[in-house]
C-alpha cells in the first residue's frame, strides 16, 4: 500500500470516525434456507448485484415456489415488505435468476436481490389491482411520471425494503469486492448483458421482456446515494 493512500485513510478514519473502505458490518438477516439442491454450490468471482422484485406476495410464499422448482431458479436474498432480509443460500454459491440465453456466466457473477412486490397494477371498477386481480389499496401505490414498460402505476417498494437494501448492498460489495459503477444513471435501462461493467443493475437492464425493477424514485435515490 502507498504512504499516500495511508496518510488518505487515517485522514478518512479521522474526519469521519471510521476508514469508508473497511468491510461494512451484515445488516441482521434471516434465514429460510432452501434445500442445497435448489441451488449450484461452484463458487465463482461476483462482479454484479441485480435487483428483482417477486410479482407476489410474501417472502415465504416466494420461497417456497422456488422450492418447488427443479429447475435452480432462486435468490440468495428477498426482502419482505416490512424489511426483514432473507438469506435462502449463501450468495457466494448461485441460482438462475436472470435468464439471458447463453449467459450461464453472468448468472454465476451475480448476486441477485428480490424485493416483495406485485410491480405492475392496472385500474378495474377504479380500483388499483394486481395481474392476478388482488386490489392494493391506493396508499400502497406509486405512480410514475412516465410510464415504464407499459405501466404507469405500481404497487410501491417500501421504506422498509429501501432502508434494508440500503443495508444489505454495501456490505455486499464489501464482502465480494464489487465496485459499483460511478454513473448509476438510468441503471435499470436495457444494456447488452454481454458487455455490461461490473456494478448495480435490475433485471430490466439484461432482459427487455422483464418489468422488474421499476424506477421508483426513493428506490432510484438510495441506489444513487450510495
Amino acid at each position: 500500500m502507498w504512504i499516500g493512500e495511508i496518510i488518505g485513510r487515517i485522514g478518512n478514519w479521522i474526519i469521519n470516525g471510521k476508514d469508508k473502505t473497511m468491510p461494512t458490518t451484515p445488516p441482521e438477516i434471516k434465514k429460510i434456507p432452501l434445500k442445497e439442491n435448489q441451488y449450484y454450490q461452484g463458487v465463482y468471482t461476483k462482479k454484479y448485484i441485480v435487483l428483482h422484485h417477486t410479482a407476489g406476495g410474501s417472502a415465504a410464499s416466494s420461497v417456497a415456489s422456488w422450492a418447488a422448482n427443479p429447475e435452480h431458479i432462486a435468490t440468495p436474498y428477498i426482502i419482505d415488505r416490512d424489511g426483514i432480509i432473507y438469506e435462502t443460500f449463501d450468495p457466494k454459491y448461485w441460482a438462475y435468476s436472470l435468464g439471458v440465453k447463453g449467459l450461464t456466466s453472468l448468472e454465476k457473477s451475480t448476486i441477485p436481490i428480490e424485493i416483495c412486490s406485485y410491480g405492475a397494477l392496472t385500474e378495474k371498477n377504479g380500483k388499483w389491482v394486481t395481474y392476478t386481480g388482488k386490489e392494493i389499496p391506493a396508499e400502497k401505490t406509486v405512480k410514475l411520471d412516465t410510464p415504464f414498460r407499459g405501466f404507469q402505476v405500481w404497487e410501491a417498494y417500501t421504506t422498509e425494503q429501501i432502508a434494508a437494501l440500503q443495508k444489505l448492498i454495501p456490505y455486499l460489495c464489501a464482502r465480494f469486492n464489487i465496485t459499483l459503477q460511478d454513473v448509476r444513471k438510468n441503471f435499470w435501462e436495457y444494456q447488452n448483458p454481454a458487455k455490461l461493467p461490473m456494478g448495480i443493475w435490475s433485471h430490466t437492464t439484461v432482459r427487455k421482456d422483464k418489468i422488474d425493477i421499476f424506477p421508483q424514485p426513493s428506490l432510484i435515490d438510495m441506489v444513487y446515494g450510495l
